[in-house]
């Protein structure tokens, strides 16, 4: 017997301009911007991917950080994206630096978090990569402040 199959809703109103108000399955909407950067009053749609990247890949750190508990106070994620110079401007690489931050942190044990979020848990990176996108990882351990 399959599995039943899960779906996600999103709905989409443009505002004006490039400008789209979205919302998906009932959760708080996110103003999408097109436009010129200059004038933007939310992320581009490309912007958005990247941006959800991160955030899939920061929720899995944290998931998988408290259950081998480590005693990290802050996370942030720096990233960049190289696009392909021809339409469709595509991602080809994504540079991503994870800060973790905190007392006695294991550099094995963040590693193991972002080798587990790149491989196995992030499913928004994983479509970046299965579409052909090269990630490139890399972190450091800070101190408490």
């Amino acid at each position: 017997m399959r599995k039943p199959v899960a779906i996600v809703k999103a709905h989409l109103v443009h505002e004006d301009g490039l400008r789209f108000r979205t919302t998906a399955d009932g959760a708080p909407g996110i103003l999408f911007d097109a436009d010129d950067a200059a004038t933007r009053s939310g992320p581009s749609p490309v912007q958005g991917a990247l941006l959800s990247a991160l955030a899939c890949t920061a929720a899995d750190i944290v998931l998988i950080l408290q259950k081998q508990r480590v005693d990290f106070t802050s996370l942030e994620i720096e990233a960049d994206a190289e696009r392909a110079k021809e339409d469709p401007k595509v991602f080809t690489k994504i540079r991503v630096h994870y800060r973790v931050r905190g007392k006695g942190i294991k550099d094995t044990a963040v590693k193991r978090a972002i080798d587990l979020s790149s491989e196995k848990y992030c499913t928004v990176g994983i479509m970046l990569r299965r579409g052909g996108v090269e990630f490139v990882n890399s972190y450091e351990i800070l101190p408490m402040e």
